[in-house]
This record gives C-alpha cells, sequence and structure tokens, in this order.
C-alpha cells in the first residue's frame, strides 16, 4: 500500500496536486495534502507515508528542513522537491543526497506523474532487496530456535499442516526430519532446584538444560526442542543415520534404538542434577511415525505425568506401545485448533461447519455407540454456542428460540442425526445475526460519514476530521466506505460539492466566488478548475447554458 503526501504552503498546489491526478490509477493507495512542514512532520508520527512531495519555500519548516527531519527518523521515505528554478538550483547543492526527485514549477501533470512513478519503482526494488535470500537467511538463522519451538508447539498440538507446508518449515529451520520418520518424544519437568525463581532466571536453567540436552544426545540423536503450555520441556528425537548407525525406519528395529534413547535420557537426567544442581521427572515415549503421531505420544506422556507421576520428583519413565492403550479417549478432532470457539470468534461460517462436520464424522466413526461421546460434542458445541453470542452481546435463548430447549433441559440428544441436525440449525443463526450486526454497524458508519460530509460541505472537509467524528482509523474508513459505496470517498466529497454548485449556479443569482465559498473552496481559480474537470465547462458557461 503507497501512500503519497503532498506538501505546499499554496493551497492551490497543494490541493490541485492530491486532487486532479489519476493516482488510483497509479497504484497510489492514499494521497495526503499538508500546508506546513509542521503539518507534515505530526501527520507523518500517524502515518507511514512512502513519497513526500514538498515545496521548498515555506514558513516556519522549510521544504529541505522537512526532508532532513524525515530522513532522521525513516530513511526509506522518497522525496520530491516541486519547487522553482532557483530554489531548485539551491536544492540540488544542498540536498542532492538526500532528494530522490526534482520537478520544477510550473510542471505538467506528465512530469509530476513520472518522477512519482520512478521514486514508486525505487520502492519495489529495495523493497525487493529487503527482503533477498541473503537478508531472510540471516533473518532466519537468528530466529531459529524460536522458529523451530514455534513448529514443534503446532506439531503437538495436533495443528494442521499440509504436506507441502511442513517440507517448507522442516527445509527453512534446516531440520533433518521427514515424512514418516521414527521418532520418540521426551517430557521434562522441572522440579527441586528450580522452584521459586523468577521467569527470567528460570527462563536461564530452561535454555541450559536444553544444551545439555542437545550435548547430550545428538551423538546418535537429531533433535527439535519446544515448551508447552505446561512449562514442560518437550524433546522430539530421531536416530541420527549418520551416528547412529543404519535405521531403515522400519519400527521393527526400535527395541535397539529405545535402549539407546533410554540411556541417553538418564544420562541427560544425571548431567541436569550434576551440573545444575536441580532434579527433573522424563518421560519417554514409545516410537512413531513423523509428524502424524507427534500430538498422541505427546498426550500420552502428559497423561502419564498426571496420572503416574504426580507429585513424585525426580521420576524416569519409559512407555511401550501398551503403556497407555486405553479404550476410551476425547475425540481429537474436538480440541484440535482451530476449536468451534477460536472460529466463532474468527467469524468464519464454512470453516466453523466443516470443523463441526468433522468432529461428527470422527463420532459416528469411533464412537457411535457412546452416548457419554455424544454428551460430550453436545456440551462442547453448547459452550460455543453460548459464547459466540455473548460476545456479540446477546442472549443465546433470544437467538435461537426453541432450539434452546436442549440446553435448559440438560438433555442430550439420543442420535448423532439428531445433535448434527441441531448444531448446523443453530450455528446458521448466530452466523445470521452476526452477519446482521456486521451490515448493520457498517450501515450506520457510512450513514454518519455522509452526514458530516453533507452538514460540513461548506468546510475544507478532511479524511481525518470525519475519522474523528465517526472513531475509525482513516484507512479502514475508507476501505469500509469504498465497499458499500463503490465510491472513494474523495471522490464523494468532490461529487457532493459539484452538485451543490451547479444546484447554486442554476437557482441562485449568487456569484461564482461566493458559490465557491459555500461549497468549501477559498481559491475560486482552484473551484473553476475542479468544476471544469468534473462538468467539461466552466461555472460560467454552466450557468449561461441552464439559462438558455
Amino acid at each position: 500500500m503507497i501512500q503519497l503526501l503532498v506538501v505546499d504552503d499554496e493551497r492551490i498546489v497543494a490541493d490541485s496536486l492530491a486532487d486532479l491526478l489519476p493516482w488510483d490509477e497509479l497504484g497510489i493507495d492514499q494521497v495526503y495534502r499538508v500546508y506546513s512542514g509542521l503539518e507534515a512532520l505530526r501527520l507523518m508520527n500517524t502515518h507511514p507515508i512512502d513519497i513526500v512531495i514538498t515545496d521548498i519555500r515555506m514558513p516556519e519548516l522549510s521544504g529541505l528542513e522537512l526532508i532532513a527531519k524525515i530522513r532522521e527518523t525513516n530513511s526509506r521515505t522518497k522525496c520530491i522537491i516541486h519547487s522553482g528554478y532557483a530554489d531548485f538550483e539551491y536544492a540540488k547543492q544542498a540536498m542532492s543526497s538526500q532528494v530522490t526527485e526534482f520537478v520544477i514549477k510550473p510542471a505538467s501533470d506528465e512530469d509530476i506523474i513520472n518522477a512519482v512513478m520512478r521514486v514508486k519503482a525505487q520502492l519495489h526494488e529495495e523493497l525487493q532487496v529487503q527482503f533477498s535470500q541473503q537478508k531472510i537467511f540471516n533473518a532466519l538463522k537468528e530466529q531459529r530456535p524460536f522458529i523451530r519451538s514455534l513448529l514443534l508447539n503446532d506439531l503437538i498440538k495436533g495443528k494442521k499442516i499440509t504436506h507441502s507446508e511442513l517440507e517448507s518449515k522442516l527445509e527453512l529451520t534446516d531440520l533433518p526430519f521427514r515424512m514418516d520418520d521414527p521418532f520418540a518424544l521426551i517430557v521434562i519437568r522441572l522440579e527441586e532446584g528450580f522452584v521459586g525463581f523468577d521467569q527470567a532466571s528460570l527462563s536461564l536453567f530452561e535454555y541450559a538444560i536444553l544444551n545439555i540436552t542437545d550435548e547430550t544426545l545428538r551423538e546418535y540423536f537429531d533433535v527439535l526442542a519446544a515448551k508447552d503450555v505446561y512449562d514442560y520441556l518437550v524433546i522430539l528425537v530421531k536416530v541420527n543415520q549418520h551416528k547412529g548407525g543404519t535405521y531403515e525406519g522400519s519400527l521393527k528395529d526400535a527395541g535397539q534404538h529405545s535402549l539407546l534413547l533410554e540411556q541417553m535420557a538418564l544420562k541427560l537426567q544425571e548431567n541436569v542434577r550434576t551440573f545444575l544442581r536441580g532434579k527433573i521427572s522424563l518421560i519417554v515415549s514409545s516410537w512413531g511415525a513423523f509428524p502424524r503421531d507427534v500430538p498422541y505420544l505427546y498426550q500420552e506422556c502428559i497423561t502419564t505425568i498426571r496420572r503416574t507421576v504426580g507429585n513424585d520428583r525426580d521420576i524416569f519413565l519409559t512407555l511401550d506401545d501398551d503403556s497407555l492403550s486405553t479404550q476410551v479417549k476425547s475425540l481429537r478432532s474436538l480440541y484440535d485448533p482451530p476449536t468451534p470457539m477460536q472460529l466463532f470468534d474468527m467469524g468464519r461460517k464454512e470453516q466453523t461447519m466443516m470443523k463441526m462436520e468433522t468432529i461428527i464424522k470422527e463420532l459416528e466413526e469411533q464412537w457411535a455407540d457412546s452416548q457419554e461421546h455424544l454428551l460430550e460434542v453436545f456440551l462442547h458445541f453448547g459452550a460455543a454456542f453460548t459464547y459466540a453470542a455473548h460476545k456479540n452481546g446477546k442472549l443465546l435463548e433470544n437467538l435461537i428460540g426453541t432450539e434452546y430447549e436442549p440446553l435448559v433441559a440438560r438433555k442430550p440428544f439420543l442420535s448423532i442425526r439428531q445433535l448434527k441436525d441441531w448444531t448446523f440449525k443453530v450455528t446458521d443463526l448466530l452466523y445470521e445475526d452476526l452477519n446482521r450486526d456486521w451490515v448493520d454497524a457498517k450501515s450506520i458508519s457510512i450513514m454518519q460519514i455522509q452526514q458530516f460530509v453533507t452538514s460540513h460541505l461548506s468546510e475544507d472537509v478532511t479524511l481525518q476530521a470525519i475519522a474523528d467524528h465517526v472513531h475509525l482509523h482513516p484507512v479502514y474508513l475508507s476501505k469500509i466506505f469504498k465497499a458499500r459505496t463503490g465510491e472513494n470517498l474523495s471522490e464523494y466529497i468532490i461529487r457532493l460539492k459539484m452538485e451543490q454548485s451547479a444546484y447554486l449556479l442554476k437557482e441562485t443569482d449568487d456569484r461564482i466566488y461566493e458559490i465557491c465559498s459555500k461549497v468549501g473552496y477559498q481559491n475560486p481559480p482552484y473551484f473553476t478548475k475542479i468544476f471544469k474537470k468534473y462538468f467539461g465547462v466552466t461555472p460560467q458557461e454552466f450557468r449561461e447554458a441552464s439559462m438558455e
């Protein structure tokens, strides 16, 4: 999004440049105009201006001083001097390294447009250089541990990642993990010796433990580490084929590598005790296929800590394939992100429907005979519906009418079919209300904008003044106005002024300079220029034609 600022103490010059050139067609998304250097600095404190067109001779702060101020805070902004010949020669000597373009007054529209297009091209080139492969590589190298941690957290949460997306992330972070690689997890809980410290100190201990983990395991294993939401350290390990021997990817050799991993994990526990004088409990999972089994092996480890380890300390446990083979489990899709509650929060109806379809499908395929799992889904959906209604400032009962009865009666449905029908019906009702409020809110904003412009037509109505009146950000205001009306706000203001001018020319005997003032223009020549561009004739010619 390219934003341009015109700075000139001659209002007719600034207004002409801002209003009469086809900026939209040139790819300039937003054009501002101010009438002094100080106003320009104030505006640039709140708006990311890319290009500045400025005069030199201005009161209080000259164009050269303005450019110097801009350079102090933003070297990326491109500056174009638009000034007289004498000033041009002076500026060329004084500011040759600071200014991108010089345009001599009086300049043609073509000269201005060409200068702006040249600096726009420079901006584009600089942006590409900024995000060149080398810079991305350097930034990635610095952030690699953090990015790796985010990736592992996404995997243990069960976040859906496509094959190509995962391959790309693994390549970018230089991780030697591939689809279906055998892996195991180590979950570490910090205990005695690490309790009672502030967050900064604890982070240093965690960093030290991860370093010890890497030093201990890397002779035989590749590792990927992260900290989970329970403040446990989670280590994903894979046998390094170059150091740990050949491992063809078949789980039949898991016994050999499980023994090796167990020995290394015990050594890790001892190293933490020796070097950091603290105790940790470790849970080592069974082996699984990457990345499919990551969330499930992680949940097994967490469940073991909760059920088996409990309040005991300095525990070491290994899990085999059958150690936690429980017959009853929660529905995976019900808790995989994004949850229905999160999707309601984002206002995404199609994705919400797809998520609920996935949950109900899992219920049908794996727990069709379980009334308790049916209840689990029903209660979960009910909580999501209530949350969505309350977040929108409504009572769920008022929004869904008779469909509220199952929640009041506290009687879940007897069949999955009934649950599915009820779920989709309630979801439709909630999104109908959400969309209605969304449309109403925007309609009210558009009406407020139009009323403000109409009542202030005799003034110099600015985008910022309108935005302050309706309490919206200027950029967002412009977008919703264009989306709802199909017309740019600046075009709308000019249209109203021109229509009012035409009416006054036809129906009154007001002089043209009086009409100029009544529609908010202080400079009659500039008013005439705008009027002729809009109607194709001057105000006087328009009046004469209307009298025939």
